[in-house]
């Protein structure tokens, strides 16, 4: 089973590229969470304001582990500090293996 986390993120008016690259710095963030499957970050197809956050997690534990992280919470921290965005929405869901 797979556990798979998305965080929606809007972007304030003429910031969505800056909000972008950082956002892009959780794939470093990621590399260093065992049980990360795979950490995606991408613009909405059509909403150019819009990004989401993808990862796919081994089990419960290892998506706490990204969600408590150090290096998280700078991406995080720094989005805010710099007023990137205007909304942060997350989600979850459970994807079972077929064998």
């Amino acid at each position: 089973m797979s556990i798979i986390h998305r965080m929606t993120v809007r972007a304030r008016h003429d910031r969505s590229i800056r909000l972008g690259r950082c956002l892009a710095r959780l794939h470093e963030v990621g590399r260093d969470i065992p049980g990360c499957e795979r950490l995606s970050v991408s613009a909405l197809h059509g909403d150019s304001l819009t990004w989401q956050v993808e990862g796919h997690w081994s089990s419960a534990a290892a998506r706490d582990a990204f969600l408590g992280s150090e290096g998280l919470r700078q991406v995080i921290a720094a989005a805010i500090d710099e007023g990137l965005f205007s909304h942060l929405e997350c989600g979850m869901e459970l994807k079972r293996q077929v064998a």
